[in-house]
């Protein structure tokens, strides 16, 4: 099984997905949001606490983190940098050695179009008929399992 990961400033979407390419199965798809009125180390600690969980829950052989890709900087991208590297450390701690950081378009390539990120509107979709109600972050991190099955 893969987990995919969507980490925003304000919430963790993650997806666990097992099979193949041409036949995934979403074995979890989750929201969590972040606790209000955490400091940013507390947050960082509560969602390394989470992922921590999580891997114990489940068989996951890798992760990929579907990266910040906008034009901002300062304190949301940080922030949502940092969660990203509280997600690393979570799998450091577990040993795990297959962990990904991927933007659109690597996930296009990996899904089979070509390297732009335009091309994931391109992706055949029809395997999982549920993805068309997922939301957008929801779906980000389903491709970025996507991305990484056999």
């Amino acid at each position: 099984m893969v987990l995919g990961v969507r980490c925003s400033n304000r919430d963790f979407r993650y997806a666990v997905v097992d099979g193949r390419k041409t036949a995934p199965t979403v074995v979890r798809l989750e929201t969590l949001l972040l606790p209000q009125g955490f400091a940013s180390s507390q947050a960082l600690h509560w969602l390394f606490q989470e992922v921590t969980d999580l891997l114990g829950g489940h068989t996951i052989g890798k992760i990929v983190i579907k990266r910040f890709e906008g034009q901002s900087r300062g304190k949301p991208f940080e922030e949502r940098v940092g969660l990203e590297a509280a997600v690393m450390l979570a799998a450091g701690a577990k040993g795990m050695k297959g962990v990904f950081k991927k933007g659109k378009s690597t996930l296009a390539k990996d899904l089979g179009q070509k390297g732009r990120a335009r091309y994931l509107t391109n992706v055949d979709t029809s395997v999982l008929p549920q993805f068309v109600a997922f939301t957008e972050k929801q779906q980000e991190a389903v491709l970025a399992v996507w991305s990484e099955l056999p």
